[in-house]
């Protein structure tokens, strides 16, 4: 039987054509905003017309385009070189490659199982859930009928928490650790959505407990350390405290952070918390202020995803 794993992700614009694209179908995802169609669609535009300005100035900072896109087809292809029976694809939620694109060419080449595989380490509703059920509609609006495995989360799989503390280990560089505050920066939610039922919010708590464990054994411990959340949008409720919030709190001036939500570097590291967040670090008078690289497409992160695949099987 031919089979394909898909990497799953949000997406990113890789270029300014794309930013529009991008926040347009964000916006546009029930999942994200919760509005009757026809409403969410004028939304939609509404959000993407008044914030497109901002955000392209935003991404000029970072050389014009998220770098999500290409790492992860350097990530598919380290991980195709490890894996013979099947092929390695990559579907994004919000821009290219799409999941009607990608499925068709594999049901034109005969793909029978399909392995999906998040590159989100926690589950939630707005990320995951999103790009199954996206796929799903894509392949039954092609007639396409594979076999679909899906797994939902590995924020406790020992492979994965070697890797994010490898990276961070590499951000403590010459740094004494114990004069770091270690601050594990998550994508933030409303709060409505976790009393749904999202269980994101205890999975990354239990991630965080899992690290602080785990690099404790090995040697490795910190002044403090803290879970914030970041990339608050709108007018509602979110999941607090927010990272401006702990930044202020800490009394030593020096943090360390880990963008504990993310596996691939995006804009939402390399602006938000490199650019934005320095910035405010820096009104704080912060002596120290350090960002970690997402495992990207670390040795280690490709054999984490390996062994995830080898489980499905």
């Amino acid at each position: 039987m031919k089979k394909a794993i898909i990497l799953m992700n949000m997406g990113g614009a890789s270029n300014y054509d794309e930013i529009e694209i991008f926040m347009k179908n964000m916006f546009n995802d029930h999942r994200i905003i919760g509005a009757p169609p026809f409403v969410r669609k004028n939304l939609a535009n509404y959000i993407t017309k008044t914030r497109l300005p901002e955000v392209k100035e935003n991404y000029e900072k970072i050389g014009g385009g998220s770098p999500l896109l290409s790492i992860t087809k350097s990530f598919q292809k380290k991980l195709q070189e490890r894996i013979g029976d099947a092929k390695v694809e990559i579907i994004m939620r919000y821009t290219p490659p799409f999941a009607k694109d990608v499925l068709k060419r594999l049901k034109e080449e005969g793909i029978k199982k399909l392995y999906l595989i998040p590159m989100y380490p926690q589950f939630s509703t707005t990320t995951t859930a999103s790009s199954i059920e996206d796929i799903r509609a894509a392949a039954k609006d092609i007639g396409y009928h594979p076999t679909i495995v899906s797994h939902l989360h590995y924020y406790d799989f020992e492979p994965y928490l070697e890797s994010v503390e490898e990276r961070i280990i590499e951000g403590i560089g010459n740094e004494d650790p114990k004069s770091l505050n270690l601050i594990f920066s998550a994508h933030g939610l409303p709060v409505r959505v976790i009393k749904k039922g999202d269980p994101y919010q205890k999975q990354v708590e239990a991630e965080v407990a899992l690290h602080v464990e785990r690099l404790k054994q090995q040697g490795v411990e910190f002044n403090q350390v803290h879970l914030a959340y970041q990339s608050k949008v709108g007018p509602l409720k979110w999941l607090t405290p927010s990272l401006e919030m702990v930044l202020e709190e800490i009394k030593n001036k020096k943090a360390l952070i880990y963008p504990i939500a993310f596996t691939i570097d995006n804009s939402e590291t390399l602006f938000e918390l490199d650019i934005e967040y320095r910035e405010v670090a820096q009104k704080l008078g912060f002596k120290t202020y350090k960002v970690c690289r997402c495992p990207n497409d670390s040795d280690s992160f490709v054999r984490a995803v390996e062994a995830l695949y080898r489980q499905m099987k």
